[in-house]
């Protein structure tokens, strides 16, 4: 049963779209032997991940899920400047442009994985070194988005209304509105946008999520060693090598070649 939403100013994200984790433990369970895929065996419980395409398909679909989710960042963005009237500054513009294309970037990753995806006895696995460039890429970038998010929104985000109810009493509203100005919003427009600003970078909700973007898929050190481990290093070492081993081996070499004259 969908539960009622909440009637309020303040956390329609956490109200509609928060998913909190638990850990539920049970201390008397009676599991049939044909259920289990492992028990006491911790090299079997290290390859479920990474001798299959697990690992890798887990994470493509939290790539999708994070890049939805940057489009939106990127949208909030762009209704930030036009609610303070900035739009049109080169600089703002400029920032603009810079989540734009951080956003593309990671669809591009996903489309990448895609692309460059292959059959795994008979499963499609999307590219392996992409999926984990995308995660060590993403957990720079995200809190990145939020910081810049909130050197748009200034003020802005601040100096609203504590709540809803600050806006019931009609006396009090007046005061209370008169202070929110924006060129394209209404003032009771104006606060519900930053509303739904500030829950989105700048509450618990929002605290929440930067951090589980950072730490979802394990420490940074965990993510570039899977980087580290995936990509292809005979490809990028046999250019060198091409290049290098074209230069003489020896001083000798260059010694024994004829000499030219000046002027040949």
């Amino acid at each position: 049963m969908r539960k009622r939403r909440p009637a309020c100013l303040t956390i329609r994200c956490r109200a509609d779209l928060d998913e909190n984790d638990a850990v539920i433990f049970f201390d008397d369970v009676k599991i049939p032997w044909d259920r289990v895929f492992c028990s006491r065996d911790v090299v079997l419980s290290n390859k479920m991940f990474h001798a299959t395409p697990a690992h890798i398909l887990q994470n493509y679909q939290a790539q999708i899920r994070l890049a939805v989710k940057l489009r939106f960042l990127v949208g909030l963005a762009r209704r930030i400047a036009e609610a303070n009237g900035a739009t049109d500054f080169p600089q703002v513009r400029e920032t603009l442009g810079q989540l734009a294309a951080e956003a593309s970037m990671v669809e591009a990753l996903v489309a990448a994985m895609e692309a460059r995806g292959e059959l795994v006895n008979g499963y499609f696995t999307p590219h392996r070194n992409t999926v984990y460039t995308a995660q060590v890429l993403t957990q720079q970038l995200y809190p990145k988005i939020i910081n810049t998010l909130r050197d748009l929104s200034g003020g802005g985000v601040i100096m609203l209304p504590s709540g809803v109810e600050d806006l019931l009493n009609r006396e009090f509203a007046g005061y209370a509105l008169a202070a929110q100005r924006s060129p394209v919003f209404s003032p009771e427009d104006r606060v519900r946008f930053f509303k739904l600003a500030w829950d989105a970078i700048g509450s618990e909700f929002a605290s929440r999520h930067t951090q589980y973007e950072m730490f979802y898929a394990g420490a940074s050190f965990v993510t570039k060693g899977h980087a580290f481990r995936t990509f292809d290093w005979a490809r990028a070492n046999a250019l060198v090598d091409q290049l290098w081993n074209s230069y003489p081996r020896a001083i000798g070499e260059m010694a024994h070649e004829p000499a030219r004259k000046v002027g040949a």
